[in-house]
This record gives structure tokens, C-alpha cells and sequence, in this order.
């Protein structure tokens, strides 16, 4: 069996395998949710919930979050200061530990009731990459000074993204469309449609640039030849 014959039996084996394990992959991820108060660039992070996903690749989850009225009131003075909320997904997996931080408008989140999305991202393994935070409603930061009794329960939504990997190059076909101009050279079946020009340009340049270059040393030579 030649190279190129053992290389495509062994991409269309492969092939379905890869594709199989990637669309059988699970796994459990819990989130640990942390939101930063005070409106400085580094803020002092306190518990706000967590986030348990049971399996990645049903996309389902279970969100359970908390709010104090001292967390209430910080959340409002950041609308009316025209800051940022921010929050820190903690990602936990087994002994292995990721953090992700994101950052909204707090007016924007004061608008929303506390209505936000959280967007978690995989890549085509199962892994986390991202965790984001994004308000649920269209926002102009125009009521921040909300009252307090309607920022009652944090209301969130898990969306669990998978990131696909793009088309696969068509190998088999290369391969095989490569083992078909062989063989055809071999039979001598492959017909030459080059042009006359195309084929002999090689010898037929030369020729041309010694005529011009003849031309334009002697331009005289013709004309002075009949004169005596």
C-alpha cells in the first residue's frame, strides 16, 4: 500500500473518533461569585453566590445568590457615583482554580432591578475561557437614583457557550484528486493546452531583446545604408 493510500486510511479512521469525543465531553464546573463595593480599582471582593453547571454539555445550571442591605445600598451609591460593579467568577475544577473578572455600569445593573446574564465559554476540549457578566435589559444610565425597594433579589441567567472549531480541511478529496494527476502522467493522458507563447516564451524573449537592444545602439544603420 503506497504512503498517500495509508495517510487518507488513516485521516478517515480519526476523523469520526475526534468528532465522537468531542460531542460525548462532560464534565461539572461550580462558579464561585464575588462582587467588588467600593468603586476602587482594586475593591475589597465579598461573597454574592454560586454557580453549579452539572453538565457542559446540556448547558444546564443552578444559581443560588444572595444580597444583604448593606450590599443594596453600596450597589446604589455606585449607580450615583457613576461607576462600576464588578464581579469575580472564581471557576473550580477538581484541585485546579480560575479566575475571571468583569466589569458593568452599576446604574445600568440599578436599571435591570439586579437582572444580569452570565455568559460562561468553552473551548472545544470543555475547558472554561471566559466568564462574563452582561445586563439583561437595554440600559441609558437615566435612573440610577432607583428607589432601594427595587433592587430586591439578584436575577440571573446562565448561558453556557460552546466554542466550535471551524471546518475541517477536505484531505481525502486532496489526496485523492493528487493520486488521479499521477496516474494520469503515468498514462500519459494529461494533454499539454499550453499556447505556443506560453510554452516556448523562454527562447522566444531573447531573441526580442537583442533585436531592441540592436535597434537602439545603430538606430542610423537602415537609413544611412541607400545614401551616398
Amino acid at each position: 500500500m503506497q504512503r498517500s493510500q495509508c495517510f487518507y486510511l488513516l485521516i478517515t479512521i480519526l476523523l469520526p473518533l475526534l468528532a465522537s469525543a468531542n460531542i460525548e465531553y462532560d464534565g461539572i464546573v461550580q462558579i464561585k461569585l464575588e462582587h467588588g463595593l467600593d468603586g476602587t480599582a482594586n475593591p475589597k471582593f465579598t461573597e454574592r453566590g454560586n454557580i453549579s453547571i452539572p453538565s457542559l454539555r446540556l448547558g444546564t445550571s443552578m444559581v443560588h445568590q444572595k444580597i444583604s442591605d448593606e450590599d443594596r445600598v453600596k450597589i446604589r451609591a455606585l449607580g450615583l457615583a457613576n461607576k462600576y460593579y464588578q464581579l469575580r467568577a472564581t471557576v473550580i475544577n477538581g484541585n485546579d482554580e480560575q479566575v475571571y473578572i468583569s466589569l458593568v455600569k452599576a446604574c445600568m445593573l440599578i436599571e435591570a432591578e439586579l437582572n444580569d446574564i452570565i455568559t460562561v465559554t468553552l473551548d472545544y476540549t470543555g475547558k472554561v475561557i471566559t466568564v462574563t457578566q452582561s445586563i439583561a435589559s437595554t440600559s441609558t444610565c437615566q435612573g440610577s437614583s432607583n428607589a432601594l425597594s427595587k433592587l430586591k433579589e439578584f436575577m440571573t441567567d446562565v448561558y453556557v457557550r460552546h466554542t466550535h472549531s471551524g471546518p475541517a480541511p477536505d484531505t481525502a478529496s486532496y489526496i485523492q484528486k493528487i493520486e488521479r494527476e499521477r496516474e494520469a502522467r503515468e498514462k500519459g493522458d494529461v494533454k499539454d493546452n499550453k499556447s505556443f507563447l506560453a510554452k516556448y516564451w523562454m527562447y522566444i524573449v531573447p531573441v526580442v531583446l537583442v533585436m531592441a537592444l540592436s535597434s537602439a545602439v545603430n538606430p542610423e544603420a537602415g537609413a544611412g545604408g541607400g545614401q551616398r
